[in-house]
């Protein structure tokens, strides 16, 4: 049986905020693509950038408000929001209190717009997983040996009727607390320090390389020299847009490393995806040098 949590209105802020924060981005984009290359269009790429993460987060928490939603069956209360599970076996539930406890701690600002989706403070010995849409206070607490969990059913008579109810037909097998998620590239990500490391270093090594350029863009003649000959006399010519090929293959390394290294993590080959974001880094410094030289030799020729 699937029972929906309590409706809460932080879902409806959260799609609020969303909807806000693309607003702006799209209105960004649509600034920077109509500016010539300088260092306020690099800015307003940076703006950009930087309300991804936010994004994101705001998009993942609201999308877990919105799905977050309890199944009972014989062996288990599975639940269920976004692209996780937190599995309850029914065996281990040694009793249920329904409210009356109050606030351990409020949510950090992080866990909004689902503010009743986090592990609040202990209780005595146990530590309390909040799965609910309302404060401890009012949620239902299933308690076993290693946790609490507190939940929040729209319906909270017919969910206790069918924990029971299920509870004394007993268990098709032995299932223990555990948590699954769906996402395999985040349960990975979850689980490398150095490689996260690795990965924003390659993200902001493209950023510089974009954005050494974007300033240094209007300041620079309409032809570069990219070569010179064994007299020292340019003999390849190119716009000065031809400089963005150099950021361009950071970012292309970038990509693609990244991914060949995920799918490497993936296949539990960690040394290969290692040399693959650190030789991405590498790229970049080299790009960065050669930008650097093209560069510093176009706005001083002699």
């Amino acid at each position: 049986m699937v029972f929906k949590a309590r409706p809460c209105k932080s879902r409806w802020e959260g799609l609020l905020v969303t909807g806000w924060i693309l607003l702006v981005d799209l209105l960004l984009i649509i600034w920077m693509a109509r500016r010539s290359v300088d260092w306020l269009q690099f800015l307003l790429l940076l703006l950009v950038l930087i309300s991804l993460p936010v994004l994101v987060h705001l998009a993942w928490r609201t999308w877990a408000a919105w799905t977050l939603e309890y199944w009972v069956d014989r062996n288990a209360v599975t639940v269920r929001w976004g692209l996780v599970r937190q599995i309850v076996p029914l065996h281990r539930i040694r009793r249920v209190i329904e409210g009356g406890i109050l606030e351990l701690g409020q949510g950090g600002r992080l866990e909004w717009p689902a503010p009743y989706l986090r592990r609040a403070r202990g209780l005595g010995l146990l530590t309390v997983d909040m799965f609910a849409t309302v404060p401890l206070s009012q949620c239902l607490l299933l308690e076993t040996d290693e946790a609490i969990f507190a939940l929040s059913p729209a319906e909270p008579a017919r969910f206790l009727d069918a924990l029971q109810e299920h509870y004394r037909l007993g268990p098709v097998r032995d299932l223990p607390i555990s948590r699954q998620e769906d996402a395999w590239w985040l349960r990975l990500l979850s689980q490398e320090g150095v490689g996260v490391w690795l990965l924003l270093g390659g993200f902001v090594g493209t950023i510089l390389l974009f954005g050494y350029l974007m300033i240094h863009f209007p300041n620079l003649p309409d032809a570069l020299a990219f070569h010179y000959n064994s007299e020292g006399l340019p003999d390849v010519i190119r716009a000065k847009t031809a400089l963005f090929l150099l950021p361009a293959i950071g970012l292309l390394t970038w990509l693609v490393n990244g991914l060949w290294g995920l799918w490497m993590i993936f296949r539990r080959q960690r040394t290969g995806a290692y040399m693959l974001w650190g030789g991405t880094l590498i790229v970049q410094i080299c790009s960065l040098l050669a930008l650097h030289s093209l560069i510093l030799n176009s706005l001083n020729p002699g």
